[in-house]
């Protein structure tokens, strides 16, 4: 690793305890590598967190601040979510801003258990700005929360908001095996 990964190594086992995986995904062979940090039963037992490595280290314009890294946290022991958000870093690098409300699709389920194909980005479920905020020696890192959603959901979301699709019957950030938000125009997909 270099030493921006052990920095930010460092600085997530300090928050959130020992790494219990590392997975790595390269969306193509012109992407760079994104390592994807699994901590199991965090921020309860059951649900399982995934910490990007290596967006931060993209340029966008909009990022005045701080730098993004994607969370992923939900109830299931299938890495499969945590890989997507890896996937979508390396995708979108140096392309994407990763700002909330963004949203990321891709052809094929993301996970076996659930046709959700989406992800909508917002802050992360079970940190304060404070805590999604992490000052390391060469950069400012910003978690950006990834919610999984049904392709089928973009439209109603895009109608209807960030504010009213967050708080609609149905949505749960934490399950990934729920159904389609009720309004969605086709609930398998």
């Amino acid at each position: 690793m270099d030493t921006f990964e052990n920095s930010w190594v460092e600085a997530l086992e300090s928050r959130f305890g020992s790494i219990d995986s590392i997975l790595k995904v390269q969306a193509n062979d012109d992407q760079p590598l994104i390592h994807v940090f699994y901590f199991e039963d965090l921020p309860e037992e059951g649900t399982l967190t995934a910490v990007t490595c290596g967006l931060s280290n993209a340029s966008h314009t909009d990022w005045k601040q701080g730098k993004p890294e994607l969370i992923v946290s939900l109830d299931t022991s299938d890495k499969s979510w945590g890989f997507a958000a890896g996937y979508f870093a390396s995708a979108y690098f140096n392309e994407k801003r990763f700002s909330y409300g963004d949203v990321f699709l891709i052809d094929n389920p993301i996970s076996e258990e659930s046709a959700m194909s989406a992800y909508l980005v917002f802050s992360p479920s079970f940190l304060n700005q404070e805590q999604a905020t992490f000052e390391l020696p060469d950069r400012t890192i910003h978690l950006a929360g990834m919610y999984p959603l049904f392709a089928a959901e973009i439209d109603l979301y895009d109608k209807i908001g960030l504010k009213e699709f967050w708080h609609s019957e149905g949505f749960d950030m934490y399950n990934p095996k729920r159904t389609p938000v009720a309004g969605s125009d086709n609930p398998d997909s």
